[in-house]
């Protein structure tokens, strides 16, 4: 008799798809036993509400045991596991309130588990933390493991005695367990399965509450406790919170904010909800930080709690979305950084460091859309690289020029508004900032979210003696691309016209069509020279005329504005 067919392994599009029209309303209740060394074992109990009439249903779980597994108090065999799958019979579920409960195990290690352990060399200090992003938390724990079930989390964790515990929801209970700890967190919010998380150890920690503020605190390995500038970062974590909750109009959705200064941490950080973590080898410097470190170090944080609202609270449906959470949180992390650090010189920069290795991934053959179908899970690490963390970004920046400031913020907070604690799309998201700001954005999510490539922009001067007879900006595709579907990209851009015996002026064009025509221009005396996206609004390449490019060469020097500077050059 041929074996029955499982989902096969990864988390595939389609059993995510089953799965979100099955169940909701999801709670993980989760007990976890930290005390061993290669090993956590636990109890899990799950409940959510079923459709009437589903079928069976997948649950996930890739770690090395699992058992004594209970569906609505009856038990099921744990031997049908297969690819990290358990299938549970519909004649097992009820329709409405559903509970399972089970033990289960999974390695603690240094490397390729869901809980990395980490040894200090300096006093044997033993720290742990987790990191399941993408799709590792069913490697943590037995779970229902893709971001459009998003769950609220219940943690005990038990630790060693005299070690400090950091989860996802507030210290709700501290109790002694023998000769451990047992640490008990409220419920949370209903979060994705990927933003779980714990970190454990003997933490040395800093707390700062100002009156009327949620309390910040921050936590770092204890030999390194004198290297950290700890009222400095708590101070630009919680400035970020206060604009970023201003701006968006929207307060801080979640119940707690903890920092966790990760040692050999794989990223420079991760928006977990509540326990944010942070690389520490960029965070915390042998000798005073040099100025750009300190700058990167605040661009992270700026980056890391711009998710706390895109990505935590709002979080894209599936994978194939990963630019919408992280091009925004660039975005929005160089806005902050520009307003609350002028002297940073943010938007220059962005265009250095996230713009340029944009323009460069997507001028070439191999580049690929914002947006890429995504099958299955197990491939959404290939989806991470500069398109996704580089051209979003650079893309936002357009849109919210296009629509215009007033539109564009109105828009991001009903977004964030209608589908707080939810998920949701890219169509989604221009639906909203479309309706708020009056601005048909079809075009735009074709050309920018399906469509590979950037366009190349020609700047066309024409003297008619020493006025301008005409000036237009020509677009056309920087590259020719097999399946391109052809048209203009949307754009709004502003033209700089430089003098060096009077003022500069600056117009604004929109493209229809392949050509944006500057009437206003026509009359004007003649520049020395133009710049077609001051203020590095637009996206694409821009090429300059003959005469910028001669003036460039020889007086481009003479520049003081360090973002047009860096634009000419």
């Amino acid at each position: 008799m041929a074996a029955e067919k499982g989902p096969g392994p990864g988390i595939a599009h389609a059993l995510a798809e089953r799965r979100a029209a099955q169940i909701a309303d999801v709670r993980y209740d989760l007990s976890l036993d930290l005390t061993g060394k290669a090993r956590a074992s636990g109890t899990i109990a799950i409940r959510f509400d079923r459709v009437a009439g589903s079928g069976d249903l997948v649950l996930d779980f890739r770690g090395p045991d699992l058992s004594d597994l209970l569906v609505n108090d009856r038990p099921l065999s744990t031997q049908g596991r297969r690819d990290g799958h358990l299938t549970l019979p519909h004649a097992l579920l009820l329709t409405g309130a559903n509970r399972i409960t089970a033990r289960f195990a999974t390695p603690v290690a240094a490397s390729g588990a869901a809980i990395i352990r980490y040894r200090d060399d300096k006093d044997d200090g033993v720290y742990l933390y987790t990191l399941l992003v993408p799709s590792d938390a069913n490697l943590l724990f037995p779970c229902f493991d893709q971001p459009d079930l998003k769950a609220r989390f219940r943690w005990t964790l038990t630790a060693p005695a005299g070690w400090t515990v950091i989860a996802n929801g507030p210290l709700a209970e501290q109790s002694a367990a023998g000769a451990a700890t047992r640490w008990r967190f409220a419920e949370t919010e209903p979060i994705s399965t990927y933003l779980a998380a714990f970190a454990a150890g003997p933490w040395t920690h800093w707390t700062s509450a100002p009156a009327g503020d949620r309390p910040i605190s921050l936590y770092a390995r204890a030999s390194r406790r004198a290297e950290v500038d700890a009222e400095a970062q708590i101070a630009t974590n919680r400035a970020a919170v206060r604009w970023l909750a201003d701006w968006f109009a929207i307060p801080y959705p979640f119940a707690k904010l903890d920092l966790v200064l990760a040692p050999a941490f794989p990223f420079g950080g991760m928006e977990h909800v509540g326990a944010v973590f942070y690389n520490e080898d960029r965070f915390v410097f042998r000798e005073p930080p040099t100025l750009p470190q300190r700058v990167n170090r605040d661009a992270t944080i700026y980056h890391e709690i711009s998710h706390q609202w895109f990505g935590d609270d709002v979080t894209m449906r599936w994978f194939d979305d990963l630019w919408l959470k992280e091009g925004f949180s660039t975005y929005m992390a160089a806005r902050i950084q520009a307003e609350l650090q002028p002297d940073s010189n943010a938007w220059t920069t962005f265009l250095l460091s996230t713009k340029t290795p944009a323009y460069r991934a997507d001028a070439t053959s191999g580049t690929q859309a914002l947006w890429q179908p995504l099958d299955n899970l197990d491939a959404a690490k290939s989806n991470y690289g500069p398109i996704v963390y580089n051209k979003a970004p650079a893309v936002i920046k357009q849109l919210a020029f296009l629509v215009g400031e007033d539109g564009f913020r109105r828009g991001l907070h009903h977004f964030l508004r209608d589908h707080a604690y939810g998920n949701a799309t890219w169509q989604d998201l221009l639906g909203a900032i479309g309706r708020a700001s009056g601005v048909d954005l079809g075009a735009f999510g074709r050309h920018y979210m399906l469509r590979a490539g950037l366009p190349r922009i020609d700047t066309r001067l024409t003297p008619a003696g020493d006025r301008i007879g005409a000036l237009a900006l020509v677009q056309r595709p920087a590259r020719a691309l097999p399946g391109d579907p052809g048209g203009a990209w949307p754009m709004k851009v502003r033209v700089r016209l430089g003098y060096r015996d009077r003022d500069d002026v600056v117009l604004e064009t929109a493209f229809d069509g392949a050509t944006a025509t500057l009437a206003d221009a026509t009359g004007l005396p003649m520049p020395d020279y133009v710049w077609a996206n001051d203020g590095d609004q637009g996206y694409g390449l821009f090429l300059p005329d003959a005469r910028t490019v001669a003036w460039t060469v020889a007086q481009g020097g003479s520049v003081t504005d360090p973002l047009l500077r860096a634009l000419l050059w």
